[in-house]
C-alpha cells in the first residue's frame, strides 16, 4: 500500500497526508483509541485520509451483527452443509476447520459461533491452531478449532469429531448429528433458501471468498464490511425480519437501504472529505501475489445439478474414516465418503479473455462467477434473481403437513451470460451502451465511449475491463440480517415457553443469588412430542445451561435477556395481529387501563411500524456519535521511503511516541482526599504475619 503495491491510492502529499511507521498506528490503535461502550458513540480513527469507525451493537441487537461476515461460510459451504454444521454445534461436537487459507478458518469460526444466538459456545474456541498445539485435538471436551492444510502430520481424533473441509465444501464426520426436529428445520431450510440465494439463483461458485484469501484481492484495497469506513450508520433491521412472516420474508429491500459494495476504501475518504481531485488509475498485468503461508487451493467441487432430497436419509454419514486420520488431505486418490461431499467434478470452463484484464485464470478465486465450475447449467439471461414464492410453513400451524406446504426443493436456477449481460459474483451486470458520465465503482474511471455495464441488485458501474474485479457479493444475493433472524426464530421456535417454566426459587437458590428457578422437567413435559428428543439432548449441553442459568441469576427487563425474549413474543404475535408484541398479556391489560405498559421502561421510540416489536424497533439510542481518536503524526529518524514501507519482524520502539492525553477523558485520582496513598500492610503484602 504505502509502496505502490496496491492501485488506485493516492500518493502522500500535503493534502492528503503521509504514511507513518508501523509503530505509530500500533501506538495510536492500543492506546490512544478508547473503546465505544453503546450505540451512542462511535469511535473514529485515522490512518492518513482514510477514516475508520468503531462502534458496538445497541442493547436491542443481536451481538457481533454489525462486525462478524457470515458470507465467507455460506459460500464455502452448501446451505445443507451449513445446516448440518449448525447441528453439530448445537449438540457441542469436537468440530474441526480446515482450509488452505488462515483468513478463512478466522471468519468460519466466528460465523459459527455468531449463528448460535440466543447461546453461547462455552467451550475451547480456537479459530487457528498453531502447528505446534496440533495435540489439543485430542483433548476430550467440545470445541471449534481451526488448522491449515499445508501442516505436517496432522494427527486426528480416533472417534467422536466433525471435519469440515471448507475448500471442498465437505463435512466428515464418525457419527450422524442430532437432527432439529422435523418441522423447526424444514422452516430453517426454507428460509435460507430466501435469504442467501446466492448459489441458487445468482450462479456464485463454490469456495472461499478473494478477500479469505488474500489481504488485497486484485491489488485493490476492498472491504468485506463497508460500514467500517462509512460515517453513517446502516439502519438495524431485526425487528423487521423477526416479526415478518414467512410469505413475505424474500421481499427486496427498499432501493434507499441497499449499500453498493465498497471496492476501494480511499476512493470513498477521498469522497466524504470533499475533494475534488481523482487518483490515476492504473492496470495490473498478474494475479495478486500469492500467499506461501497460505497456498491457493485450486478446486472446488460444484453444487449439484439435481435437486437435493427433502428427506434426511440422504445426510447418512458413512460409518468408517479410517482414511482421514492419515492427514494427507490433498491426494486424489482418496475417496471421500460422507454424502456431505461432492465426488464427481465435472470439466470446468476458463474464465472469458475479455474479462480477465491481464489476470491469469485462478479458479480458486471466481471473479465471474458464471464461468467457473458450479456455473452454468442452461437458461436464460434475465437478470435481477427474483425472490418468488419463498413461503415457509409455520411451525406449530398443522397445515405445515399438508403437501401444498413442502420446503420448496434447492433446485438451482440457471443464468447465463450474453452479449449484453455478464454474472460477476451475485452481480447481474447489464451493458448500458452510449453512457459516458457514469463512474466506475471499481477502478474510479469514467465510462468510455461506447457504455458501461451495470449492476441491477445494487446499480453499481463497471467497465468490461474492470468485470473480473468484482470480488464483492451483490447485496441483492446475500441477506446477512435475514439469516441471523432465520436461525434465531429457529431457536425461539425450540425454546418457545421456556420462560413458563421460571418460578420461584427456593431459600438457598435466593441466598445464591437467583432471582428464578427453572424447571427443566416440566418444559421438557410441555414440548411437543417430535422435540422430547432434541430437548433431552440440549439438557446435556453446557451452553443451553448457561442460557437457564443467566436467566435465573438477571431480571428479564435485562437488556441481554430482553432481546431474545421480544423476539419469542413477536413470534406469536405473527400468528395474531391483535397481539401486543410486549412481554406479557400484563402488559396489554396494563395498557388499556391507561397504567405504564413497559413497567418502568420509558416508551421506545423510532418504530413507526406497528408490526415490529416496539423495543425491538426503538433507535432512540443508535445515535452512534462520532468521537474522533488524534491522528498519528509527526516526524520519525530515519530515511522516510525505507521506514514507511518496511515490513519489520519486530516493532522498534525508536519509531514509537509517547501516547497522548485524550481530551475529556477521565483521570485516575489517589486514594484519599488528599491524594494519599495507603500505607502498606503485611495482608497487602501477601504475607501472613507472626502470630
Amino acid at each position: 500500500m504505502t509502496d505502490g503495491g496496491v492501485l488506485r491510492i493516492p500518493p502522500s502529499s500535503p493534502s492528503v497526508g503521509r504514511w507513518q511507521p508501523l509503530e505509530r498506528y500500533v501506538v495510536n490503535l492500543c492506546t490512544e483509541a478508547f473503546n465505544p461502550l453503546g450505540s451512542k458513540t462511535q469511535v473514529e480513527l485515522g490512518v492518513r485520509e482514510l477514516r475508520l469507525y468503531a462502534r458496538k451493537e445497541a442493547d436491542n441487537e443481536i451481538p457481533g451483527s454489525r462486525s462478524i461476515d457470515l458470507y465467507a461460510l455460506f459460500r464455502c459451504l452448501s446451505l445443507e452443509n451449513i445446516v448440518a454444521l449448525f447441528e453439530y454445534a448445537m449438540a457441542e461436537s469436537r468440530i474441526i476447520f480446515l482450509s488452505s487459507h488462515t483468513s478463512m478458518l478466522h471468519l468460519a469460526c466466528h460465523a459459527l459461533a455468531n449463528l448460535l444466538y440466543p447461546l453461547k459456545w462455552s467451550s475451547i474456541f480456537i479459530p487457528v491452531l498453531p502447528a505446534r498445539l496440533l495435540s489439543a485435538l485430542e483433548a476430550p471436551c467440545p470445541y471449534i478449532v481451526g488448522i491449515e492444510r499445508r501442516y505436517d502430520r496432522i494427527e486426528l481424533p480416533e472417534d467422536d469429531y466433525v471435519l469440515v473441509d471448507l475448500d471442498k465444501d465437505t463435512i466428515d464426520a464418525t457419527s450422524q448429528p442430532v437432527r432439529l426436529p422435523r418441522q423447526a428445520r424444514r422452516k430453517l431450510m426454507s428460509l435460507l433458501q430466501v435469504a442467501a440465494p446466492h448459489k441458487l439463483r445468482y450462479g456464485v461458485t463454490t469456495g472461499p471468498p478473494p478477500y479469505a484469501m488474500e489481504s488485497f484481492p486484485y491489488d485493490a484495497f476492498s472491504t468485506e464490511n463497508a460500514a467500517l469506513f462509512r460515517s453513517a450508520t446502516p439502519k438495524s433491521t431485526l425487528g423487521k425480519w423477526v416479526s415478518q412472516s414467512s410469505s413475505g420474508f424474500g421481499e427486496p429491500d427498499p432501493p434507499n437501504e441497499v449499500l453498493p459494495p465498497l471496492f476501494n476504501a480511499f476512493a470513498s475518504a477521498k469522497v466524504d472529505n470533499g475533494k475534488s481531485d481523482r487518483p490515476s488509475t492504473s492496470k495490473s498485468g498478474k494475479t495478486s501475489p500469492q500467499s506461501s503461508v497460505s497456498p491457493v487451493s485450486i478446486n472446488f467441487p460444484p453444487m449439484p445439478s439435481t435437486p437435493v432430497s427433502r428427506s434426511d436419509s440422504g445426510f447418512a454419514l458413512a460409518a468408517t474414516l479410517r482414511e482421514k486420520r492419515s492427514g494427507h488431505f490433498g491426494e486424489e486418490k482418496m475417496r471421500r465418503s460422507s454424502s456431505f461431499g461432492i465426488d464427481k467434478h465435472p470439466p470446468y470452463h476458463k474464465p472469458n479473455l475479455p474479462f480477465l484484464n491481464g489476470h491469469q485464470a485462478n479458479l480458486s478465486i471466481s471473479a465471474i462467477s458464471v464461468d467457473s465450475q458450479n456455473s452454468v447449467v442452461g437458461g436464460g439471461s434475465s437478470g435481477g434473481g427474483g425472490y418468488g414464492n419463498g413461503y415457509a410453513p409455520s411451525t406449530y400451524a398443522q397445515s405445515t403437513l399438508a403437501a401444498s406446504t413442502i420446503m420448496p426443493s434447492m433446485q438451482i436456477q440457471p443464468v447465463r451470460n450474453t452479449e449484453t449481460t455478464v454474472w460477476v459474483e451475485g452481480h447481474c451486470f447489464n451493458w448500458i451502451p452510449k453512457d459516458n458520465t457514469s463512474i466506475c465503482n471499481i477502478c474510479n474511471d469514467h465510462a468510455e465511449g461506447d457504455g458501461i455495464y451495470k449492476c441491477t441488485g445494487c446499480k453499481i458501474f463497471s467497465h468490461g475491463r474492470c468485470l473480473g474485479h468484482a470480488s464483492l457479493v451483490c447485496p441483492e444475493a446475500f441477506h446477512p440480517d435475514r439469516i441471523r433472524a432465520a436461525f434465531v426464530r429457529c431457536l425461539a421456535s425450540l425454546l418457545y415457553t421456556y420462560r413458563k417454566y421460571l418460578g420461584r426459587p427456593s431459600k438457598q437458590q435466593k441466598a445464591n443469588g437467583q432471582l428464578y428457578a427453572f424447571d427443566m422437567d416440566g418444559f421438557i413435559k410441555s414440548l411437543p412430542h417430535d422435540q422430547h428428543d432434541y430437548a433431552t439432548m440440549m439438557r446435556e449441553t453446557q451452553c443451553f445451561n448457561e442460557f437457564i442459568h443467566d436467566r435465573e441469576m438477571q431480571p428479564a427487563n435485562n437488556a441481554s435477556i430482553r432481546v431474545f425474549d421480544e423476539i419469542i413474543m413477536a413470534k406469536k404475535a405473527r400468528g395474531r395481529s391483535g397481539l401486543s408484541t410486549g412481554l406479557s398479556r400484563l402488559s396489554t391489560i396494563r395498557a388499556s387501563h391507561g397504567a405504564s405498559t413497559y413497567g418502568g421502561y420509558a416508551p421506545p421510540r423510532g418504530s413507526s411500524n406497528s408490526k415490529i416489536p416496539a423495543w425491538l424497533g426503538d433507535t432512540s439510542d443508535h445515535i452512534w456519535r462520532t468521537a474522533s481518536v488524534p491522528l498519528p503524526k509527526g516526524n520519525f529518524p530515519g530515511e522516510y521511503r525505507t521506514v514507511v514501507t518496511r515490513t519489520p519482524a519486530r516493532l522498534d520502539r525508536s519509531l514509537m511516541r509517547e501516547p497522548r492525553s485524550i481530551q475529556g477523558m477521565p483521570r485516575v485520582e489517589g486514594r484519599g482526599a488528599r491524594g494519599l496513598i495507603r500505607k502498606q500492610v503485611p495482608s497487602m503484602l501477601g504475607t501472613t504475619p507472626p502470630t
